[in-house]
């Protein structure tokens, strides 16, 4: 896939605060890094904290990044949370939600979206575990995967994006609630905690111009 070229428009900012330490800082520095281009599109600002975030230390954070803003045209903020075992999980996507950030929300977990680069979700994958040694088990440079995003996954995962786009979509619109669709994004009755597996971070890649709308 060709580097995305920003053809003199001004630089995108993105603002991603996200839950993790680790998984998630390496694959958004891996979007920079292979898809910015030169000159870069856009760039993305990390804010993460070692051993974690909570969803809403996560949501309270991206709020006070929203009110520092100069040029909403071009700066965004994105945040980046999990199902996992999290407690105040809704509470925290309709905060985020109502206030204008971008919500990449994962259920179960984020390394949902690198199983996607590979292979659709298996059904009724509730937990961490039933997306982590599937994903172990789709491409060997994944068979010791353990939370950082190395060089040679990096590898793995790269020209694979419109097909985990694509995948993810599907997980949208095969929604049990019904009320889904991935143009239109999650319909007002289903529930965060109902839509599992799913993940939006493919949102994140649409914007950015990595893979089509």
């Amino acid at each position: 896939m060709p580097r995305v070229v920003s053809e003199g428009r001004k630089r995108k900012v993105i603002y991603a605060v996200v839950e993790g330490e680790s998984t998630e800082r390496d694959y958004l520095g891996y979007l920079e890094d292979r898809f910015g281009g030169d000159p870069p599109a856009f760039e993305i600002h990390v804010l993460w904290r070692r051993r974690g975030l909570k969803p809403q230390e996560v949501v309270d954070w991206a709020l006070d990044k929203l009110r520092e803003i100069d040029d909403p045209r071009r700066e965004q903020v994105w945040v980046l949370f999990d199902r996992d075992d999290h407690s105040r999980v809704e509470e925290s996507y309709a905060r985020a939600e109502a206030a204008g950030v971008n919500v990449a929300f994962s259920h179960p977990c984020f390394e949902l979206w690198l199983l996607l680069h590979f292979t659709a979700a298996l059904a009724g994958g509730q937990n961490s575990k039933s997306v982590q040694e599937p994903l172990r088990a789709a491409h060997r440079a994944f068979q010791t995967f353990d939370k950082r995003l190395d060089a040679a996954h990096q590898a793995a995962l790269n020209g694979n994006e419109t097909e985990a786009a694509g995948r993810a979509r599907a997980l949208i619109n095969n929604c049990p609630s019904m009320v889904c669709a991935a143009k239109q994004g999650h319909g007002a009755e289903c529930k965060v905690l109902d839509r599992v597996p799913s993940t939006d971070v493919w949102r994140l890649l649409a914007e950015l111009g990595i893979v089509p709308r």
